[in-house]
């Protein structure tokens, strides 16, 4: 069953602007998420992807930083053959296990200028 589901779009080139500035880096992106993207020539596309799908996620689970969870609390990487995943941490992971959601499903996409993002909370 669907417990939740978010969608967020955004915008690669305030991503490329925003990560000038390490403080920003360090309040939205895990150390593991900006290692992962080190190989990539355009990492802003890539990073921008992971916001959008840190976005969705607090879509879908209907909470935000006004309710303690934060960027750094959810964690977006890739398997080995690219396919992407969620970890979530501290006030984040707390609400995935009071949802009873069991499986986080994500999907990234880039595009015209656009990285787009949906996350589905399955249980």
């Amino acid at each position: 069953m669907i417990l939740g589901i978010g969608i967020d779009i955004t915008e690669i080139k305030k991503i490329k602007e925003s990560i000038r500035s390490q403080a920003f880096q360090q309040k939205v992106f895990t150390p593991a998420e900006l290692k992962a993207v080190d190989r990539f020539k355009n990492k802003a596309e890539h990073l921008a992807g992971k916001f959008a799908a840190k976005e969705a996620f607090m879509k879908a689970i209907g909470a935000g930083i006004w309710q303690e969870v934060w960027f750094s609390q959810i964690e977006v990487l890739n398997d080995e053959v690219g396919k992407p995943h969620i970890k979530v941490h501290g006030e984040a992971e707390k609400r995935i296990k009071e949802s009873g959601s069991e499986k986080i499903h994500v999907s990234i996409s880039h595009s015209g200028g656009m990285a787009v993002a949906v996350v589905i909370l399955e249980n």
